[in-house]
């Protein structure tokens, strides 16, 4: 195990580290900006002092064979401008008069040398100065009024000016009205000069980590033994000794954090027995949820005409959905899904509550005065923010007929399969427990199922099932899982199928409300 003192100094002397590469790293850039702009700026200076003077010495010395005063002359040249790498005098036909790379010792004599593009003799007429960047791109200089050069093309039209570190190969100057000078720039000098400062850098970089090393050392032994007396203290109170105390005086955090050990052995007792106490409610949590999950049907009724499935997944030990059936003769079957407002022990009595109260009224005349007698007592018998949306179907096997009302819940989703097509339900009513009277809001409807078709029934937690704090399923995802899995044999598979489909959507993200499905697949 690393000590404090080990993790202080090197975290200090990695932060040292970064914060003096970043800054180096910073400045040296910088500094390459400038020199190569003060490069560019001198040899344009440079070039143009010079650039007559070395065409009066070609005329005067080495158009008569004399070259070595005429040598001497561009030596001195050279002296004067330290990133100067080589000098090109080209006369306005495109012939080479002058090569310092390869005129070192004596004069050229031979073959005419010819210059091969049209662009660089276009350079060597013009009468403006002109620059080859190392990018490759030609930019002529105009000089302005004011002394400054404005960078043009070839026909003196404006063009984007040179970058700061632009570094340029070579920069031609009119030295006469048949001549111009190519001055070749060396940038090893800059480089040279960045190299030194780096390495100050560096220098500078394992001086500072030396110092920090130093106060981490300093600074940790000042906690270290603080956090030592807190150490055995801790020991101490594992023995249960919780009247034991820790004397910090050291008036910074370290002293907070010996009041707080203190505040702690005095509230240890009370802590311990509130554990008990927390044990119990989950205990009792956990009795609930079995409650609740009893109050679920064990087995689905078998009834002529459909294949049916169902199933709830929690979002916590209580939930706040629910589903049931309730077979009225061999003819008719009941069943509902219903969704309470959030999850936890407040909805799912009150699922309890509505459950109980469907068992009672179940023998109504109607499925709309079912849901009428519900909403009254859940109005009186729970709270104003708690409500519950539900859709009650009633399925008659002699007739073929589907009835459902909606108390403003989803709408469900209807495969057609003759068609290949989902279509869905029309939305509705008003959820149960909102108003005393839901009487108008209520509608009996009917669904016609044709042989093969499903219908899919489900609570909110599906669409709205969350993959990321951005995207959620949708209805979308819904009719598409159903329209795909809908030719499975049974209305159990295609069940399974929807609840997977859900659950990949989602992966690891945490189930943020109950989901339940009915599945109807018509016979």
């Amino acid at each position: 195990m690393h000590s404090l003192k080990t993790k202080l100094v090197l975290t200090i002397s990695i932060l040292i580290v970064v914060l003096f590469t970043l800054a180096s790293g910073l400045f040296i850039s910088e500094k390459q900006k400038e020199l190569t702009n003060d490069i560019y700026v001198n040899a344009r200076s440079f070039a143009e002092l010079t650039a007559p003077n070395l065409a009066n010495f070609y005329n005067l010395y080495l158009a008569e064979k004399s070259f070595v005063y005429f040598n001497r002359e561009v030596q001195n040249t050279f002296q004067k401008f330290a990133d100067l790498e080589g000098l090109q005098i080209i006369n306005y036909n495109g012939e080479v008069l002058y090569d310092s790379a390869t005129e070192k010792e004596k004069q050229y004599e031979g073959a005419p040398r010819l210059i091969q593009t049209q662009e660089f003799l276009a350079q060597i007429k013009a009468k403006n100065p002109s620059v080859l960047t190392q990018d490759g791109q030609t930019v002529y200089l105009k000089k302005q009024e004011n002394g400054e050069f404005a960078t043009v093309d070839v026909n003196e039209q404006p063009v984007k000016a040179l970058a700061q570190d632009e570094k340029i190969s070579y920069l031609v100057e009119p030295a006469s009205n048949d001549m111009s000078v190519v001055y070749f720039i060396s940038y090893k000098n800059l480089q040279d000069r960045v190299n030194a400062t780096a390495m100050r850098g560096v220098l500078l970089g394992v001086f500072g980590v030396g110092i920090g090393i130093l106060l981490a050392y300093l600074y940790a032994s000042s906690i270290t033994k603080p956090l030592k007396k807190l150490t055995e203290g801790a020991g101490i109170l594992a023995t249960g000794d919780f009247k034991h105390r820790v004397e910090v005086k050291t008036k910074d955090e370290l002293a907070t954090l010996a009041d707080e050990f203190n505040k702690m052995a005095q509230e240890l007792e009370i802590s311990t027995k509130a554990l008990v106490y927390k044990e119990r409610v989950a205990k009792e949590l956990e009795l609930a949820a079995k409650i609740q999950k009893d109050i679920l049907p064990k087995t689905i009724p078998q009834i002529a005409g459909l294949d049916i499935s169902a199933g709830l997944l929690p979002a916590e030990e209580i939930g706040g959905d629910s589903y049931d059936f309730l077979k009225l003769s061999e003819d008719e079957l009941l069943m509902y899904l219903g969704d309470v407002t959030g999850h936890g022990v407040p909805s799912g009595i009150v699922v309890s509550v509505a459950n109980a109260l469907i068992y009672n009224y179940a023998s109504s005349t109607s499925i709309k005065d079912l849901l009428i007698n519900v909403n009254r007592i859940l109005k009186e018998k729970t709270s104003s923010n708690m409500f519950m949306t539900l859709v009650m179907l009633k399925w008659i096997s002699s007739q073929g007929k589907l009835k459902y009302v909606s108390a403003g819940h989803e709408q469900m989703v209807h495969f057609h399969a003759a068609e290949k097509k989902v279509t869905l339900t029309p939305a509705g009513g008003i959820a149960l427990g909102m108003l005393g009277d839901i009487a108008r809001t209520l509608n009996e409807n009917e669904i016609v199922m044709e042989k093969g078709d499903t219908l899919v029934i489900y609570s909110d937690g599906i669409p709205e099932c969350w993959k990321n704090e951005t995207e959620m399923y949708g209805m979308a995802r819904l009719k598409r899982a159903v329209s795909e899995y809908s030719d499975l044999p049974s209305a159990f598979s295609l069940r399974n199928a929807l609840l997977a489909d859900v659950k990949e959507f989602a992966g690891k993200y945490k189930q943020m409300d109950d989901i339940t499905l009915i599945v109807l697949k018509r016979t």
